[in-house]
């Protein structure tokens, strides 16, 4: 929508993404626990590999959005992405990975949330699920949605489904809409379970973790899961 645009204005533009005619091109995305890389092709036929430590394919769009800049602002190509390949975090709560003691990662990406941003982190997870991981997804309510709040935490159900995360939970009255979605898509064996509190939760997802697994917490900031993600960190003894 917004290349389809660029006609209208006489501003100087860049493009960043999958296309071939990006200035800054994403190619080859990969995706594990130890960080999300890519080649990075720009328009003059250079060529560089891009690791970043933050987790999630959808960062390698953000990273050559800050590349196709460094690029206008004459940045060296290899320090602009040696910059981003030092970024540890974005922030906190925001796609945060932390593994415990015990061998259990836990991916705390509860500081927001939209139907989008959800989706990501769902597709993350999954990655990491066909990478041999067992995948649980800890998810609260998406606020703000108004008149599309019914259907979109549904949909988010059904997609944890489709996508084979092992364990939905859902934490609240808000998100219980995706238990029920979930289980109406085909989560008929406990795969889905939904607890009105987070100290449910937290007891039902610490009862089962084991060795290896990767859980997903994500919310809005209002649903409080950020808590019960720092929670979760805490091995019980």
């Amino acid at each position: 929508m917004v290349a389809s645009t660029l006609e209208l204005t006489e501003a100087h533009t860049l493009s960043f993404g999958t296309g071939e005619d990006a200035l800054v091109r994403i190619d080859e995305p990969k995706l594990s626990l130890a960080g999300t890389s890519a080649e990075i092709h720009y328009a003059d036929g250079f060529t560089q590999e891009l690791n970043l430590q933050i987790l999630g394919e959808h960062q390698l769009m953000n990273a050559a959005a800050a590349m196709a800049v460094a690029e206008v602002l004459g940045v060296d190509r290899k320090q602009a992405a040696g910059a981003l390949e030092r970024m540890k975090l974005a922030e906190r709560w925001r796609m945060q990975l932390d593994q415990r003691a015990d061998g259990v990662f836990v991916i705390n990406d509860a500081y927001n949330a939209s139907p989008d941003s959800m989706k990501a982190a769902l597709q993350t997870l999954a990655q990491l699920g066909r990478q041999g991981h067992r995948t649980i997804a800890v998810l609260g309510e998406m606020a703000e949605l108004g008149e599309f709040a019914i259907h979109e935490h549904d949909a988010i159900g059904r997609l944890a489904v489709r996508l084979n995360i092992d364990q939905v939970v859902s934490v609240g009255m808000g998100a219980k809409l995706i238990h029920m979605g979930a289980s109406q898509e085909g989560s008929w064996d406990g795969e889905s379970k939904h607890f009105e509190t987070i100290n449910e939760a937290l007891d039902f997802v610490r009862g089962m973790l084991e060795p290896g697994d990767v859980v997903l917490v994500k919310s809005s900031k209002s649903a409080n899961l950020r808590l019960l993600g720092d929670d979760l960190m805490e091995v019980s003894v």
